[in-house]
């Protein structure tokens, strides 16, 4: 092989690596975009997180007061209980007002319990929302792993065109450095 053919094939070899590494540069940006894009979801997957802890907190909140005035119903079952044995001679007055009462307590009871069966009903809501997003996660974490794989193995078949290239060139004594 004569040296002009030898230049004509280093040139050609030197091509070849010209255009993968432009490939390559392209692919490394569109995994940086897709890198980006991971980025951005895994901050919105973190801020649904962080509004459902709040809802949570919320619905804590109502349970609390909830009991608290489950207690103050309790407390006032219980001083009416009190007032009665007191009174004794006023049964009938307190007999009217026990039913009153007792009428006003059920409907708090009533109201307490769709209000608690609501708040369960959205603590399951939440739940399969955060077994949704989990799933996501580990989805985009899987999507991430395999990139690395790809991308590092792109990356070592250029490696390896580079070496022989260069043990190419440095073989050739007549070859320019």
């Amino acid at each position: 092989m004569t040296n002009a053919q030898r230049l004509d094939h280093v040139e050609d070899e030197l091509e070849t690596v010209k255009r993968l590494l432009v490939s390559t540069a392209s692919y490394a940006e569109s995994a940086n975009r897709r890198l980006d894009e991971l980025t951005i979801k895994q901050d919105r997957t973190q801020s649904h997180l962080d509004e459902l802890t709040i809802k949570q907190d919320r619905t804590q909140f109502h349970l609390d007061e909830l009991t608290i005035k489950q207690d103050r119903t309790q407390s006032h079952l219980d001083q009416l209980g009190a007032r009665i044995d007191q009174v004794g001679a006023k049964v009938d007055q307190v007999s009217d007002r026990v039913d009153s009462f007792i009428t006003h307590t059920q409907r708090l009871f009533t109201k307490a319990g769709s209000e608690i069966e609501e708040t369960k009903a959205r603590t399951e809501r939440l739940e399969a929302l955060m077994l949704k997003l989990d799933r996501n996660f580990e989805e985009q974490k899987s999507q991430f792993q395999e990139f690395q794989l790809t991308t590092g193995a792109a990356l070592e078949r250029i490696d390896r065109v580079l070496d022989y290239l260069l043990r190419q060139q440095g073989g050739n004594p007549n070859l320019p450095s």
